[in-house]
């Protein structure tokens, strides 16, 4: 049978479509006993709720709201405004949603550059059931939703290159841009990419490269200047508060190559970074080498070199391929490097592990053309390698499909869980006295049954910024400024950045009011 005839029994739209509603039974099976909430998941969740409730953008623990971009928030209120769903059971109908949708893109991605029905197959199951897909199909955040939109941002700039109704498809990518930034801030990032991409199109001449490619940066910009905008007018910050990173570029390049390795099998083995970088570093350096000899094969057809074969690529599909994980590693590293964000990991890095899914796959597919290796005993290795990864990782994510259907929490932290559910219905929230101001050290564990302040901070999130927290509070204490109670939460996170009971213990009094289980109340007073 043909090439073309295995692709259409194998791959058709029908059964894509399949498989993408399989991909979503499986997160939404995963979420049959609730979707995994931590920090930012509650906030989400309290914007939604806000909107819902017609107060608008803000929560609790931010008014008005600034430090998110509204978007996913949104989609959970406006899906619980047309259900009966809750706004966190909203965000499992949009996860099911999303991961349907990105079995159907990352399935047109592999077509459009991989030469192999059969790596095209094993990569479209992997985005279905694999380990990413599942981990972030029960997890309310909005990584998986960016990766989409990403791979679409590579698709519909790929037909802007084919000529036919370029100003349409670059015109898509812009709404892509302006959709990605309602989901993301970090989709700034792909201004300079389809910009840089759109200049790099050696075909066209150089005017009519500089000009399109300045317009799409001028129009994609539209919408987050008028956020920026909106933010500076609202709490005078561009993208919410934010302090500087505690970690430097090499801790955080040793985060993003720990996590490359990851990107082989996400979501097992957590917490062994030394093997994951090793496996890495070799992964990289075996893939450096293969790609060499591709381009070495590419320069001798063409009778050029290898520099000549890859600045005449990057202004193709595939250079945008590869350009866009590249960007955007590149632009984590530094905002990491000076932003005090979460450590990088799999969740912060997801929108270039399909890209990259992509790339090794293509890569591995152009191995069988290029002598000596496609004559050799190396592409029948690298194949066998690919059919292992994948069914480890389908093998993972149908693991992980029962797991988190059983109740694994998946993490430290998972509001979602027992643990805490408890502590939202402990009877010693209610010993905190009518008008107290409410402080806590895990004031996102509590919502919605309390709405809490933050406990008094050392220094910033991630950062080593200092903060006045305390002071101020022994401050108000010391006058008479209404009353302080602390809900203290013996659970993880364990958060570093927060004074510890016995830290606050030396500046004020802790007198405590009740306590059950993992939850003590204590009001706060002056020391004497």
């Amino acid at each position: 049978m043909s090439s073309s005839g295995r692709r259409n029994l194998v791959l058709d739209a029908r059964s894509v479509t399949a498989l993408a509603l399989l991909s979503a039974v499986a997160v939404s099976i995963a979420n049959v006993g609730g979707i995994a909430v931590g920090d930012d998941g509650v906030g989400y969740t309290a914007i939604a709720d806000s909107i819902l409730a017609g107060r608008g953008l803000r929560f609790f623990l931010e008014d008005p709201l600034t430090v998110w971009p509204p978007l996913w928030s949104a989609l959970m209120a406006l899906t619980a405004w047309i259900t009966p769903l809750s706004t966190q059971s909203a965000a499992i109908v949009l996860n099911a949603g999303v991961s349907a949708l990105a079995v159907v893109v990352a399935w047109r991605v592999f077509r459009r550059f991989v030469r192999s029905d059969r790596l095209v197959l094993l990569g479209t199951v992997v985005v279905a059931l694999g380990s990413s897909s599942i981990g972030f199909g029960h997890l309310l955040m909005t990584d998986r939703a960016f990766s989409v939109v990403c791979l679409l941002l590579i698709l519909t700039l790929s037909n802007a290159w084919e000529g036919t109704n370029r100003t349409r498809w670059i015109a898509a990518a812009v709404v892509l841009v302006w959709l990605g930034f309602g989901l993301r801030y970090v989709a700034v990032v792909l201004i300079p990419t389809g910009g840089l991409w759109l200049l790099l199109d050696n075909r066209r001449r150089f005017v009519e490269r500089f000009t399109t490619a300045v317009a799409f940066a001028a129009a994609s910009a539209v919408v987050p200047v008028l956020w920026i905008l909106r933010n500076l007018a609202a709490d005078g910050t561009l993208l919410g508060p934010r302090d500087s990173s505690a970690r430097s570029v090499v801790q955080n390049l040793s985060d993003i190559v720990a996590t490359l390795g990851r990107f082989v099998l996400p979501g097992v083995a957590n917490g062994r970074e030394r093997l994951w970088a090793a496996v890495a570093v070799i992964t990289l350096v075996g893939a450096s080498a293969v790609i060499w000899r591709l381009l070495g094969v590419v320069a001798d057809q063409r009778a050029c070199s290898r520099i000549e074969v890859v600045t005449s690529t990057a202004g193709r599909p595939v250079g945008l391929l590869v350009l866009t994980p590249l960007l955007y590693l590149t632009y984590m590293l530094y905002i990491r490097s000076t932003t005090a964000l979460n450590q990088l990991d799999l969740r912060l890095l997801e929108p270039a592990y399909l890209p990259l899914v992509a790339v090794g796959l293509a890569t591995v597919a152009r191995l069988r053309g290029v002598p000596p290796i496609g004559a050799s005993p190396w592409w029948r290795v690298s194949l066998a390698g690919t059919y292992v990864w994948a069914v480890a990782n389908v093998a993972a994510g149908l693991v992980a499909v029962v797991a988190f259907a059983a109740g694994n929490p998946f993490f430290d932290g998972n509001y979602s869980s027992d643990t805490y559910e408890r502590a939202r219905t402990s009877a010693a929230l209610a010993t905190v006295p009518d008008g107290c101001v409410d402080s806590s050290n895990l004031p996102t564990a509590l919502y919605p049954a309390v709405e809490s302040e933050w406990s008094p901070r050392r220094t910033g999130l991630e950062s080593n910024d200092p903060t006045d927290d305390l002071d101020v509070l022994v401050d108000d204490l010391r006058a008479g400024n209404g009353r302080h109670c602390l809900i203290w939460v013996d659970a993880p996170p364990r958060y570093g950045h927060l004074w510890t009971r016995e830290q606050l213990a030396e500046r004020v009094e802790l007198q405590q009011l009740g306590q059950d289980g993992i939850v003590t109340v204590y009001e706060l007073k002056p020391l004497r």
